[in-house]
C-alpha cells in the first residue's frame, strides 16, 4: 500500500472467551451491540485504508492523475467499496479537512453567551489549524498542501466544504436561538466566521506549500484569527442576536 513520504522537509523538525450458560453449554454469539461495534470498527479500518492509499497515490502522481480503480487496488478493496465510503476523489481528500466542521455543533450548543460562542468557535478553528502544524504532522501537511494547490479540481472543490461549514453553523445557531432567532442576522454572522476560517486555511496551505517554518505559519494564522475574531467581538459584544433562547 502506498504511504505518504515520511522524510521531513528541511523546515520540518526531525523525529517526528465466551461465557457459559447455567447448563455449561456455550452461550450464543456476542450480543448485537458488540457485533455492531465490530462492524463499525471494521468499516472505519476500511475507510482509513482507502484514505491512506489515496493520499499516497496523490503525493506520488498528483491528484488529477489518480483513478478510483488505482486507489481501490492500493487499498486492497473493490472499487465499489471505495464508493461505499466516498462519492468522489474530492471527498477522499477533503475527509482530512473536516475537523472544524465536526466541532461546530458542540461549540455552538455549549456556549451560554455570545462571547463564549465566539471563544469556542475560535478555539475549534485554532485546534483544527494547529493540528496540521505540529512537528509530527509537518511532512504530511506540506505534502497535502501541495497536492491541493497543484490541483485545479481540488481548488474548485473547496467551495462545497466552505458551504457546508456555513450551512452547519447557521443551522446550529438557529437551533440555539429557538423562537427568537433572527435568521438573517445569524446567517450573516455564520458567513463572517466561515470567511475568517477560509482565509486562515488558505494562509496555512500557501505557507506550508512554500516551506515556511512552522512557527512562522502558526504566528500568521493566529494573527489572522485574532484580527478577525476581535472585529467580530466588537461588532457582536452587546448584540442580543447571539444570545441563546
Amino acid at each position: 500500500m502506498p504511504t505518504m513520504p515520511t522524510t521531513p522537509s528541511p523546515s520540518c523538525p526531525a523525529g517526528d472467551q465466551a461465557s457459559a450458560t447455567r447448563s455449561g453449554t456455550p452461550s450464543r454469539p456476542a450480543a448485537a451491540p458488540a457485533v455492531t461495534g465490530l462492524r463499525e470498527r471494521k468499516r472505519e479500518r476500511t475507510r482509513q485504508a482507502i484514505v491512506d492509499a489515496a493520499f499516497g497515490l496523490f503525493a506520488e502522481h498528483g491528484f488529477e492523475a489518480v483513478r478510483i480503480t488505482e486507489i481501490a487496488a492500493a487499498a486492497d478493496v473493490a472499487p465499489a467499496t471505495v464508493f461505499t465510503h466516498f462519492a468522489t476523489k474530492e471527498d477522499i481528500f477533503f475527509s482530512r479537512r473536516s475537523v472544524f466542521l465536526d466541532r461546530i455543533p458542540d461549540a455552538v450548543a455549549a456556549a451560554a453567551t455570545g462571547a463564549e460562542l465566539l471563544r469556542r468557535l475560535r478555539e475549534g478553528l485554532t485546534d483544527a489549524l494547529h493540528g496540521e502544524l505540529t512537528d509530527d504532522a509537518c511532512g504530511e501537511s506540506r505534502a497535502n498542501a501541495r497536492i491541493l494547490l497543484d490541483s485545479p479540481t481540488l481548488c474548485r472543490g473547496q467551495l462545497p466544504l466552505i458551504q457546508r461549514r456555513e450551512t452547519v453553523l447557521t443551522a446550529e445557531l438557529l437551533r440555539r436561538a429557538g423562537d427568537r432567532a433572527d435568521a438573517t442576522e445569524l446567517t450573516l454572522f455564520a458567513s463572517f466566521v466561515v470567511a475568517i476560517a477560509s482565509r486562515a486555511f488558505a494562509t496555512k496551505d500557501e505557507a506550508l506549500a512554500a516551506d515556511r517554518p512552522l512557527p512562522a505559519i502558526r504566528a500568521a494564522v493566529d494573527g489572522l484569527l485574532t484580527h478577525g475574531f476581535d472585529r467580530l467581538d466588537r461588532a457582536y459584544r452587546s448584540d442580543p442576536v447571539l444570545a441563546p433562547n
